[in-house]
């Protein structure tokens, strides 16, 4: 079965999770400029794929779809741990960094650079409905192939 917007349906009733956005706040020192912000909360819809269809040395990725009340979905990707006793304040830095990153990726961008550069957004997804409310970490789906340039264990 399809989306509208051409995608597939991932099977499976949509749950509740709750979505962490990390909001960064402009101004301060510098070295500083893009680290503070404040997380803001909203209640979405999902559906999380039962296997995985990728992993990196960390985390596997799952897809995901955002449900609207209309029905239509967003794909995107849910990272999870392959840690069990990951420490839940890990996903929250790890996006809170990413968030910092893709802020100062604008500014070095707004520079009339010969290439520029951009993070994925990201954020933090609770699964409320789940055993523990699991969280996950989310990013936007690219489209196309991807091609890795940094190794988080290295």
């Amino acid at each position: 079965m399809e989306d509208p917007s051409g995608g597939v349906v991932l099977p499976g009733r949509p749950e509740r999770a709750v979505r962490h956005e990390w909001n960064v706040r402009r101004g301060g020192p510098a070295e500083y400029r893009y680290c503070h912000g404040d997380w803001v909360k909203s209640v979405v819809n999902c559906v999380i794929d039962d296997l995985p269809f990728a992993e990196g040395a960390l985390r596997m990725c799952y897809r995901m779809q955002l449900v609207s009340k209309e029905g239509t979905r967003h794909n995107v990707v849910a990272k999870v741990s392959k840690d069990p006793q990951e420490d839940r304040y890990t996903y929250f830095r790890d996006v809170q960094a990413q968030m910092c990153a893709k802020c100062w990726a604008s500014e070095y961008n707004s520079r009339d650079v010969p290439k520029k550069i951009d993070f994925v957004p990201a954020y933090v997804y609770e699964l409320v409905d789940r055993p523990g409310r699991p969280l996950v970490g989310v990013e936007e789906f690219v489209e196309g192939v991807f091609q890795k340039y940094n190794n988080n264990v290295e």
